[in-house]
């Protein structure tokens, strides 16, 4: 079988791009052929397996939306006329998906992941949306909560929802025999994300602040991209309004290396997503990614985290903006007499439970039932 995949990269750097790596590259483990075809800008991923082609060009809404559509659809033709299936995974391609399967008749699967699900109804070439959701077989969504929202805006496409969470590298777990032992984790929290108003980091400082009151050694390292805006600078000023100079510490854009280093020695994750305007987190894959080296996540309710994470099991979920929550989670985390051993074990077995593996698993048997 033969499928055609759309999205903007293979890139591990942002969700679209990781999510769909993630997935295509297992695919031919189980007798799939992906052809891959990405956003113009992306560097070739040729692998094992699988090609993969940089030529699209209709990411962006505007008025020349339509001329970068039948770019894609002269530069793609070809190359699909063997594929049984289009697969788009990331929604900004919804347009050329829908002329890809309409032209040449094949199976359509449409990815609802995040914010762009819905914002892309809104769009000048809005209808060419909505027809691929129309005819696609089936809208394979990443949680829970994004298919409730689909749902609400989208009721006559209700049967066509289907949720696949994403998942999570499991392979480094036995490298660790010993890395969910208690004594050896410092009293320090990780972030791990563009620091953005999406990403709660706010809420994340203004917490630590109540956390330090009562654990005055407590940390917060925050990795993720650092860029000069308000918001940035709203999080530095409540840094300096607390006195946390000395607990919180921006590490910018780190390694994978160096991310496994952090996710080693801290005792919590720490990411209360916010839902701003129509923006929302899908899922919040790093606090599965945490939970893989047995370090329990605090998340929030209303949003994908609550996929991401088993309340009580796992880690926290926690009201959006409830800073006194989050700093309660935090300091549960903290506290000598609180079992952080068992929940380090918790937070691995449910990891191992939601692998990357599993969520192949579930496309391909997705594939097989509508080819």
């Amino acid at each position: 079988m033969r499928i055609a995949c759309l999205t903007t990269s293979l890139s591990l750097d942002n969700g679209w791009g990781r999510y769909s790596y993630e997935i295509i590259r297992r695919l031919p483990d189980y007798g799939i052929e992906p052809v891959v075809f990405l956003d113009i800008s992306a560097p070739k991923a040729n692998q094992d397996g699988f090609k993969s082609y940089s030529v699209l060009r209709s990411f962006s809404n505007g008025i020349r939306k339509p001329i970068n559509l039948q770019w894609d659809w002269l530069k793609i033709r070809s190359k699909i006329s063997n594929c049984h299936i289009v697969h788009c995974f990331a929604e900004p391609f919804m347009p050329l998906a829908y002329l890809a399967a309409s032209r040449n008749p094949k199976k359509l699967l449409v990815n609802a992941v995040g914010t762009y699900a819905f914002s892309s109804l809104n769009q000048k070439n809005s209808n060419l949306y909505y027809q691929a959701y129309k005819l696609a077989e089936s809208i394979p969504t990443i949680s829970h909560y994004v298919a409730r929202l689909i749902n609400e805006r989208l009721p006559e496409f209700a049967d066509k929802l289907q949720v696949i969470p994403l998942g999570v590298n499991t392979e480094h777990i036995q490298l660790f025999p010993n890395h969910q032992q208690f004594p050896k984790r410092e009293n320090a929290f990780l972030a791990v994300g563009q620091v953005k108003a999406r990403k709660g980091t706010l809420q994340a400082v203004e917490a630590l602040a109540k956390v330090v009151e009562k654990f005055p050694e407590a940390k917060l390292y925050i990795a993720g991209s650092i860029a000069q805006t308000n918001y940035v600078q709203q999080v530095k000023n409540k840094i300096n309004e607390n006195n946390l100079e000395n607990h919180v510490y921006f590490l910018g854009t780190v390694s994978t290396e160096e991310l496994n280093y952090y996710y080693s020695r801290v005792r919590g994750l720490v990411m209360p997503s916010m839902n701003v305007g129509n923006s929302f987190e899908g899922f919040g894959l790093v606090h599965l990614e945490a939970n893989s080296f047995g370090v329990p996540s605090i998340g929030s309710l209303d949003c994908g985290n609550e996929d991401a994470i088993k309340d009580g099991y796992s880690g926290f979920l926690v009201e959006q903006g409830n800073t006194d929550a989050i700093a309660q989670s935090m300091m549960k985390l903290l506290d000598p007499s609180f079992d952080w051993s068992s929940m380090s074990r918790n937070a691995i077995n449910f990891a191992q439970s939601m692998s990357w593996n599993k969520v192949v698993e579930s496309y391909v048997n997705l594939y097989q039932s509508i080819a």
